[in-house]
């Protein structure tokens, strides 16, 4: 097997307190802890009117947890006027293999105030909010009124992302006046393929494509992520 990948966001493995072998397997996988920082990771909302964004309250950084605030995450939040919002992270990974083929899994923890099988306009508040994981050879971020990469549209994947769950959480509240910790993991069977560019280097997203057209939002506790040459 080759030489498993290194994460950009790790390279300074003893200050950003990443950990190997998080998943299962012989994969290498690196936890980035929003607790302790951004590690690399920026925020980024597309599939809105940017002219008018106003409207759409959109929030995000390093915010204190609900009810833990020795704790943080990272906020993201909006409202969904588009009837398509999609607010997602991004980091580039480097020092990869030149032009190969990965096999990647991702484990994601966050905090969501949307309860399961509830009521809202447009579609539910949880169910209808659909996480997704993607790649790119350039920087994800909006062009125009879209995200500039082929992510698919609410629960559809596209051609650079794939749907992984939704951020309906068990003990939240319809009501959205509880937050509850929610984990959506790909399994090994669910693998997502990215290819490195000549460089050896991959932009990597998560997100959220929206079809609730109200406020969604989340904490992300942390990401995790294994790379397995193909």
């Amino acid at each position: 097997m080759k030489r498993l990948a290194f994460v950009a966001g790790c390279s300074w493995l003893l200050l950003a307190g990443c950990n190997v072998e998080l998943l299962p397997g012989q994969d290498k996988a690196f936890n980035f802890d929003f607790n302790s920082g951004v590690h690399g990771w920026t925020a980024g909302f597309s599939d809105y009117p940017a002219d008018n964004a106003a409207t759409y309250q959109l929030e995000s950084g390093i915010r204190a947890l609900p009810g833990a605030a020795a704790k943080k995450g990272y906020f993201l939040s909006g409202i969904n006027r588009s009837d398509d919002l999609f607010m997602f992270l991004k980091n580039q990974f480097s020092g990869l293999e030149p032009s190969t083929k990965y096999y990647a899994r991702v484990r994601l923890t966050f905090l969501s105030n949307a309860g399961v099988d509830c009521a809202g306009v447009g579609g539910a508040p949880g169910e209808s909010v659909y996480l997704k994981f993607g790649y790119g050879d350039k920087e994800p971020k909006q062009e125009g009124y879209y995200l500039n990469l082929d992510k698919g549209q609410q629960s559809q994947s596209g051609t650079q992302a794939k749907v992984i769950g939704n951020v309906a959480a068990k003990d939240a509240a319809c009501d959205g006046s509880k937050f509850a910790e929610k984990t959506v993991q790909t399994t090994t069977n669910e693998r997502i393929p990215l290819y490195s560019d000549g460089q050896g280097r991959v932009w990597v997203f998560v997100g959220t494509d929206s079809g609730y057209e109200g406020l969604t939002s989340l904490y992300y506790k942390s990401i995790e992520i294994a790379l397995e040459p193909y």
